[in-house]
């Protein structure tokens, strides 16, 4: 979140994240499994893989405002989220998923982001501007960006980041 984002409320949050969804599912219902399915990109990646990569960084958000372990929760190693080496956490996450049907896929992330939005119930307004630092146990430091930054990346801001990359792979798929 940049300093020059206004301050959102939970529920201006919620709203934010409950539309996004919203959104992102009607675009979703386009196409057919059989799309969703096919075309692959340069990585090998096809659009069910997007998805389940989106719930499962869904979960891990949610898991992390339960002060879980975020990493666990994602199934990856701690030493694999502590890296921050995004490519290779995708490709982990995306290979363990890959029998997961198109439909399962959009189930899953509707249940992330209801677990999610469950997880964020003791948060308060200030509450979001919490750092991320602080729930992540054991908590030491408090000098990182607030929780909701991490929200909005892995919710509304995500889908709407893998929505163009979706419908140009379908597209030249």
């Amino acid at each position: 979140m940049s300093n020059n984002d206004p301050k959102l409320s939970k529920q201006e949050l919620i709203i934010k994240m409950n539309e996004g969804l919203r959104d992102f599912l009607a675009f979703l219902d386009q196409y057919s499994d059989e799309q969703l399915l096919q075309p692959t990109d340069a990585a090998g990646w096809n659009a069910r893989d997007h998805i389940t990569h989106l719930a499962v960084w869904a979960d891990g958000v949610a898991a992390l405002l339960r002060y879980e372990d975020r990493w666990a929760a994602m199934g990856i190693t701690e030493e694999l989220g502590e890296s921050h080496d995004f490519d290779a956490m995708n490709e982990a996450i995306v290979v363990q998923h890959r029998h997961v049907s198109p439909q399962e896929a959009r189930r899953w992330l509707v249940k992330a982001h209801e677990q999610l939005v469950a997880a964020m119930e003791p948060l308060d307004d200030d509450g979001l501007q919490l750092s991320y630092e602080r729930f992540v146990p054991p908590f030491t430091v408090d000098d990182g960006s607030p929780i909701v930054a991490t929200i909005k990346a892995d919710t509304y801001e995500h889908y709407e980041e893998h929505a163009p990359w979706i419908e140009a792979l379908i597209r030249e798929g």
